[in-house]
C-alpha cells in the first residue's frame, strides 16, 4: 500500500496537471471568436470541470485521505484528454490564415472518432467522477 503523504502528493500533482491543462484549453478555445453552440458547450462544461477541480487541488492539499486514491486515472485520462484536444485544435488552427477565427470545428475529432460533443461528455463524466469522489470526501 502506498504511503498516504506520497499518495497525497501525487494526487496532487494529477489535480494540479488536469486543472492546467483543462484551463489551458480554454484558454484556447476562448482566443478563437467564432462559436458555434457545440463549441460554447464545450466552453461552459471546461468551466465546470475547473469548479470541481479547484476544490479538489484545496482538498488533496490539506489531506491524505486515501479514499481520493481512485481518482489517479480519472484525473491522468481527463488531464492528457485536455492537452490532446488542445495538440488537435492547434494542428488544424495552424492551417487557417485568420488565427482567431478557427472554421474547421466541424472536421475536428479526438482520438480518430470523437467529434466536440463525444468530447465534451468525455469531460463530463471525468467532471462527476471527480465531484462524487470530492462528495463523499467531505462527508
Amino acid at each position: 500500500m502506498a504511503e498516504p503523504v506520497g499518495l497525497a502528493s501525487g494526487l496532487l500533482a494529477l489535480a494540479t496537471f488536469a486543472f492546467k491543462a483543462s484551463l489551458s484549453l480554454y484558454e484556447t478555445i476562448n482566443s478563437f471568436r467564432s462559436h458555434t453552440k457545440r463549441v460554447r458547450d464545450l466552453i461552459e462544461e471546461l468551466e465546470a470541470l475547473s469548479e470541481v477541480l479547484a476544490p479538489l487541488q484545496e482538498l488533496l492539499d490539506t489531506t491524505t485521505d486515501e479514499s481520493l486514491s481512485a481518482l489517479e486515472l480519472p484525473l491522468r485520462r481527463c488531464g492528457n484528454a485536455c492537452s490532446e484536444f488542445e495538440q488537435e485544435i492547434v494542428k488544424y488552427s495552424s492551417r487557417s490564415a485568420d488565427r482567431t477565427s478557427f472554421r474547421d470545428w466541424a472536421k475536428l475529432r479526438y482520438l480518430g472518432d470523437d467529434d466536440i460533443d463525444g468530447f465534451r461528455r468525455s469531460l463530463s463524466g471525468y467532471k462527476l467522477t471527480i465531484n462524487v469522489a470530492l462528495t463523499d470526501a467531505n462527508l
